[in-house]
């Protein structure tokens, strides 16, 4: 836990498990990888910060729903005000996963960094291991990173960068209802995204309508009543032998009156 040890003091300028406050739920760590592997593959996964809080959990899951997951993949928490000032971040993790709270006052917008590692899927199995690992041919080799914002209130901090790899900016400064647009921006690297599918996920096995970024990354997306989580994946060659591709996935989780 020496990683931790150093990230909750650092400050900052499944398969299918219960649906109620699935991060929180009391599992061992560290967990048999089996369980890592047991239904979605990693490209479908998302890693968001849960809006109850605070503590803040940090979940890693599919279609809304969170799974167990080794607590050494989330690398990276951050955490502004409405004033758009970076909040110092205090981390907990234990068996109910990683936990969150912001010191300073409370945290408008939330960012996370999870790494999902690599994967290599082989005889129509899936594992948690780079190329170099195993023999032979493989039908896949990737490496999964996952980028989250949570907003908890709206403001002109929300719609700027926060400078992740892979991220969704929301146009907007003002929370958008059920049934409204909501215009919002795909940066890849800082630059704009044009091609990219936007979807916007409910808590149900649903995906909706996706819609497709033009030239400037920009695309609008219809919100629905709830907690919701707005997605995007995108996919580039790997500079190295442990995969091909690295596969990044960038969302945004919201709730809407």
């Amino acid at each position: 836990m020496k990683f931790f040890e150093n990230f909750i003091t650092m400050r900052q300028p499944a398969c299918r498990p219960a649906r109620r406050r699935p991060a929180m739920r009391r599992l061992p760590l560290p967990l048999p990888l089996a369980l890592l592997l047991c239904a979605a593959p990693a490209w479908a996964h998302d890693a968001w910060i849960e809006l109850q809080g605070p503590p803040h959990a940090v979940v890693f899951g599919h279609d809304g729903q969170g799974e167990p997951y080794d607590v050494s993949k989330v690398r990276q928490v951050r955490a502004w005000n409405a004033a758009g000032q970076a909040l110092a971040v205090r981390t907990r993790a234990g068996a109910q996963g990683v936990q969150v709270e912001a010191e300073g006052g409370p945290a408008a917008l939330w960012a996370v960094e999870f790494d999902n590692g690599f994967w290599v899927r082989q005889d129509g199995k899936s594992r948690n291991v780079p190329r170099t690992a195993v023999q032979g041919p493989v039908e896949s080799s990737s490496r999964a990173l996952k980028f989250g914002k949570t907003v908890l209130a709206w403001g002109e901090q929300v719609a700027k960068p926060v400078g992740q790899r892979l991220e969704i900016v929301p146009l907007a400064t003002r929370a958008p209802a059920a049934g409204q647009a909501l215009p919002v921006q795909v940066l890849f690297e800082g630059r704009p995204l044009p091609g990219a599918k936007v979807v916007v996920e409910g808590d149900r096995p649903h995906d909706g309508p996706a819609a497709t970024t033009d030239a400037q990354g920009r695309a609008t997306v219809t919100l629905r009543r709830g907690v919701q989580l707005v997605t995007v994946g995108h996919s580039v060659p790997y500079p190295g032998p442990e995969a091909e591709r690295d596969n990044l996935a960038a969302n945004l989780r919201l709730s809407t009156p």
